[in-house]
C-alpha cells in the first residue's frame, strides 16, 4: 500500500507528537479554552458525549473528527444549538463544500455566557457587560487509493472575551479512520486541542490547552438495525481517577477495573425506520464525578431521535450531566444543492 506525501507528512507529525506530548495526571481545571470541548451536536450528546468513528454523511461527524470527513458531505450545512445551565447557551453552525476535488468544511462555534451586572467596590451598578468564546474552524481530510484508510486536519482559532480580559489561540484536531471492508466496522485515533495560545489573558502567563486523546469503535450489526458506539476518553491520562466525597467510601479508586471503566463511554443508535433514529449513551465517567449518593437519577446517561423530513434532519438529545436538571440539545441539517 503506497502512501501519498501529503500522508506521510501526517504520519509523521502524528508520531512526534505521541513522542513528545506530556502526560497530565489531572484534567479538570488545568486547561483554558475548555468550552472547545462542549458537544455542539445533539446526536454527539445522545452518545454520550463523543461522535468519533463515523464514516456516513453527517456533518457533525466531520467537524468533531476531521478523518471522517468525505465527499457525500459536500453541500452540507447544519445548525445546532444548545440550551445550557443558567443562561448560558452554545452552538455552532458548520458547512462543507468541494474545491478541486476535496472536501472542506468551516464551522463557527460560540457560547454566550450572558448579561452580567457591573457594580464597584461598594456595591453601586455601573453597568453591563457580556461575556462569550468562540471557536472557528476549517478541516479536510485525504484518502489512499482503496478509500479505507483517511487521514484528516481540523485548524482551529479559539477567540475568548471575558470583560476586559481576551485571548487568541491556535489548536489543531488531527484523526485517522479506518474502514473495515465488508464489515461495517470503523475505528479511529483521535488526537484534539494540540496547539499554542498566542494571546493571553495576562502577560507571560501562557496557559495549557484542553489536549485530549481519543480512540473510538463503531460498528454496524448485519441482521439487526442497530450501530453501537465504544469511544476511550483521554488516553494520555491513564489514571482518570477521582475521589467523589459525594459516594460511597467502598469505592476502590486504584483498581485496574475502576480506571478502565473512567475510560469507557457507550452509544447505540436504533434504526426504527429509514427516517426516524432513536440514540442513547452512558458515560461511566461523568456519572461517577457528577452523581449524589442519594440522588443519583439518570446521572451519566443521555438519550436522543433523528428526524429525516423531506431534505431535512432534525435531531433532538437530552443529557443528564447533573441531578440539578437535564440539557437539551437541537440540531437540523440540510443538502443546500437539493433545496429548489
Amino acid at each position: 500500500m503506497c502512501l501519498s506525501p501529503l500522508v506521510r507528512k501526517f504520519l509523521v507529525v502524528f508520531i512526534c507528537i505521541c513522542w513528545v506530548m506530556p502526560i497530565y495526571a489531572q484534567i479538570g481545571g488545568n486547561a483554558i479554552f475548555q468550552f472547545v470541548n462542549l458537544n455542539t451536536s445533539p446526536r454527539a450528546t445522545a452518545l454520550g458525549g463523543y461522535l468519533t468513528a463515523l464514516s456516513d454523511n453527517d456533518i457533525n461527524a466531520g467537524i468533531y473528527n476531521p478523518g471522517s470527513i468525505n465527499i457525500g458531505m459536500n453541500n452540507n450545512m447544519v445548525l445546532n444549538y444548545t440550551d445550557y445551565y443558567s443562561d448560558i447557551i452554545y452552538g455552532d453552525v458548520g458547512y462543507c463544500f468541494n474545491i478541486r476535488e476535496r472536501s472542506f468544511i468551516t464551522s463557527l462555534k460560540f457560547i454566550d455566557y450572558g448579561t452580567f451586572l457591573e457594580t464597584n467596590e461598594f456595591g453601586q451598578e455601573i453597568g453591563t457587560f457580556r461575556a462569550a468564546e468562540y471557536l472557528f474552524a476549517i478541516g479536510s481530510a485525504e484518502f489512499l487509493s482503496d478509500s479505507l484508510f483517511s487521514i484528516g486536519v481540523n485548524t482551529k482559532f479559539a477567540y475568548s472575551s471575558l470583560y476586559d480580559l481576551s485571548s487568541f489561540g491556535l489548536l489543531l484536531d488531527l484523526g485517522l479512520l479506518y474502514r473495515f471492508p465488508n464489515n461495517n466496522l470503523a475505528a479511529t485515533i483521535l488526537l484534539k486541542n494540540m496547539g499554542y495560545q498566542i494571546t493571553s489573558y495576562y502577560e507571560n502567563n501562557r496557559e495549557d490547552l484542553p489536549f485530549e486523546i481519543i480512540f473510538g469503535l463503531s460498528g454496524k450489526l448485519t441482521h439487526m438495525p442497530f450501530r453501537w458506539h465504544l469511544t476511550f476518553q483521554h488516553l494520555e491520562i491513564p489514571d482518570l481517577g477521582f475521589v467523589n466525597d459525594y459516594v460511597s467510601a467502598s469505592v476502590d479508586y486504584d483498581s485496574f477495573g475502576y480506571n478502565v471503566l473512567q475510560h469507557i463511554v457507550f452509544g447505540g443508535e436504533f434504526f426504527l425506520h429509514k427516517n426516524v433514529t432513536f440514540l442513547f449513551g452512558y458515560n461511566n465517567r461523568r456519572r461517577f464525578e457528577m452523581i449524589i449518593e442519594d440522588r443519583k437519577a439518570l446521572v451519566g446517561f443521555s438519550c436522543g431521535f433523528s428526524l429525516n423530513i423531506n431534505r431535512f434532519n432534525i435531531t433532538y438529545s437530552r443529557a443528564s450531566n447533573h441531578f440539578s436538571r437535564p440539557i437539551s440539545s437541537f440540531g437540523i441539517s440540510t443538502n443546500l444543492k437539493k433545496i429548489d
